[in-house]
């Protein structure tokens, strides 16, 4: 099943944005063996968006069935960057133990507290 992006938000910017279209891809990834999700024609794209609408999925499927089961087109250049960034983040956590992630966060939070 393919997903037209463009027909449920104009931008993949916010976590309001993935609001729109996470029923879609929620319904998607539960009644399909493969979702594609074809983002041609959506030129503002964050690591929030990607985070928020599809790379939480991989906490669910695990990596190796998240990359068959959904796949990722039409995104442009600072789009794929961004939504890499996500997915490396989402794989790096996701086989992180808690008190790794725990860690990290500390050691994020130490680093705002600096500036």
């Amino acid at each position: 099943m393919t997903i037209q992006a463009k027909d449920y938000i104009e931008t993949a910017f916010s976590v309001e944005d993935a609001d729109k279209i996470n029923p879609i891809i929620n319904k998607s990834m539960t009644e399909n063996d493969k979702v594609i999700i074809d983002f041609t024609g959506i030129t503002f794209f964050t690591t929030l968006f990607f985070s928020s609408a599809l790379t939480r999925f991989i906490k669910d499927f695990g990596n190796e069935a998240y990359n068959k089961k959904l796949e990722v087109i039409g995104l442009t250049n600072v789009g794929q960057t961004a939504y890499q960034h996500s997915l490396d983040y989402a794989v790096e956590t996701i086989e992180m133990t808690p008190e790794e992630r725990h860690a990290k966060l500390f050691a994020i939070d130490s680093i705002l507290d600096e500036e």
